[in-house]
């Protein structure tokens, strides 16, 4: 008899603060369906004890969420001694809905969810029970192999009422992703809504969401907001949605009816001195804002639809206004229409936008080409080869050089400086000038070759000095731990 038992794992790599949301709502959906549903969130090493566990208790399937790069290594690991099991395997997430039938070309993935998952993970629940006829095809929004040959069924309607389905929070460690957002030590990351309206060319929403927006309802949220408030005492509330004002005016409402201390997403646009305000009002703590490129040619080329002066000028009115609320904006170097002087806009950009407060962050991204994206076209023109096999997307990483215009070392080495000065926003002691100003040159000139400094530290960690060097990090440097970058870039690890 088959089991009632269905396993969902999502690999999160180690700085990873979010809750798993996107199986904690199939677990749901699963769950009213009358499966019993165990959900994990682990890093890479616990796939041995992953395996075990699906070993001795061989649930009815299992499902692996999955997202582009280092983190889908353990997902194919996973999936490769599942498969020996026995045990079918299905995909899901953003990278298996970009690209379905590349995935099932492995021989180790079974079946894919493609785009929402809530209602074909019952409906393929329901037929791997025997409770439906073996049908396949008749599941819409599931990709699967007819005698080995890939075969992707019609798409599934976005879910209209989101109110249907909700995370369950009952089968996670709920502590562990507990935050801190300025001064409140208890802020949980929540999810109130799907997609995002905007067209970014090289964004995965113009595939999987299609630039549709949709939220739950407001009573949705706030029985959602209190139930957290009784059980975990949460005192602050991070929006984790891709864009949380997909409609302005009715999400100021919510959040004042939610009446906490919040952050979230938002466009530069939207920062007008009477939106920081009210910012300010309603006591934002931080915000992310993706800002992309500070020339006005890339944004042009990506679709971003926005001025590149409106970023400092959001940014100032963020510093001037509401000095408390912390910025965070998210630059991508490498697009196809970037040239050197383009990027030296965006990286001055950077260096002025620190210099406005602080609680500006800044962090770049290195682009990374998606299928189906409205820049994969160009980029395969510029002459970007996609990886043949599942094994060769865990190699992109968002600071790696992932096309063949961008150095793949000089990107790390902008990486590590950046995460140093602009994310951490690292500064030490007099005694480390030089070291700072080195870097800051290197930033100015967008010199990232030859980067001897960055050797020599890791080379001190190999040796009995490390502990020194480590000291040197706690009582020398101050940076904002808030992070998670400072003491992994600043080589305080190894104590």
């Amino acid at each position: 008899m088959p089991s009632n038992l269905i396993y969902l794992i999502n690999y999160r790599n180690e700085r990873d603060m979010y809750p798993p949301f996107g199986i904690m709502y199939v677990a749901d959906a699963l769950m009213q369906a009358g499966f019993e549903v165990k959900v994990f969130h682990e890093t890479a090493p616990y796939v041995d004890e992953f395996i075990r566990l699906a070993a001795e208790q061989r649930p009815l399937f299992v499902g692996l969420s999955t997202i582009t790069g280092p983190q889908l290594q353990p997902v194919i690991d996973s999936s490769k001694r599942l498969k020996a099991l026995g045990l079918p395997v299905v995909w899901g997430g953003v990278h298996a809905t970009i690209m379905p039938e590349d995935v099932l070309k492995e021989d180790y993935v079974d079946f894919v969810v493609v785009n929402e998952g809530e209602e074909v993970a019952q409906d393929l629940a329901r037929m791997l029970a025997g409770q439906t006829p073996t049908d396949y095809a008749s599941i819409a929004g599931l990709a699967w192999k007819d005698n080995g040959a890939p075969v992707v069924n019609r798409e599934r309607p976005f879910i209209k009422d989101l109110d249907r389905f909700r995370p369950r929070w009952d089968l996670i460690p709920v502590e562990r992703y507990l935050i801190p957002s300025g001064p409140y030590d208890r802020a949980l990351p929540v999810y109130i809504s799907r997609g995002c309206p905007f067209r970014c060319g090289f964004c995965y929403n113009e595939v999987v969401m299609k630039r549709t927006w949709r939220q739950h309802s407001d009573e949705f949220v706030l029985e959602q907001v209190q139930w957290l408030k009784d059980h975990y005492a949460i005192n602050a509330v991070d929006y984790a949605d891709d864009y949380l004002f997909g409609r302005i005016k009715p999400m100021q409402r919510l959040v004042e009816k939610v009446g906490m201390p919040w952050s979230g997403q938002v466009r530069v646009q939207l920062l007008k001195p009477d939106f920081v305000q009210w910012m300010r009002a309603t006591g934002c703590q931080w915000v992310n804002i993706g800002a992309e490129s500070g020339s006005q040619a890339v944004l042009d080329s990506m679709h971003k639809d926005q001025r590149a002066e409106q970023i400092e000028w959001g940014v100032r009115n963020l510093t001037e206004i509401a000095p408390n609320v912390e910025a965070n904006l998210s630059f991508i170097m490498g697009l196809p229409e970037e040239n050197d002087v383009e990027r030296k806009v965006t990286f001055d950009l950077i260096a002025r936008l620190a210099d406005l407060s602080p609680k500006v962050r800044c962090s770049v991204c290195v682009y990374m080409p998606y299928p189906g994206t409205p820049l994969w076209p160009d980029a395969l023109a510029r002459g970007y080869v996609p990886p043949a096999t599942q094994a060769g997307w865990t190699t992109l990483d968002l600071n790696r050089g992932n096309t063949p215009w961008v150095s793949d070392a000089e990107a790390q080495v902008m990486s590590e400086i950046n995460d140093i000065l602009f994310v951490g926003r690292s500064s030490g002691h007099w005694l480390l000038a030089p070291y700072y100003g080195l870097l800051r040159w290197r930033w100015r000139h967008m010199y990232f070759k030859h980067y001897w400094e960055g050797a020599l530290r890791r080379l001190l960690m190999r040796t009995p000095l490390r502990r020194l060097l480590a000291w040197m990090v706690r009582h020398m440097v101050v940076y904002n731990p808030i992070t998670h970058k400072g003491p992994v870039a600043e080589g305080a690890a190894g104590d």
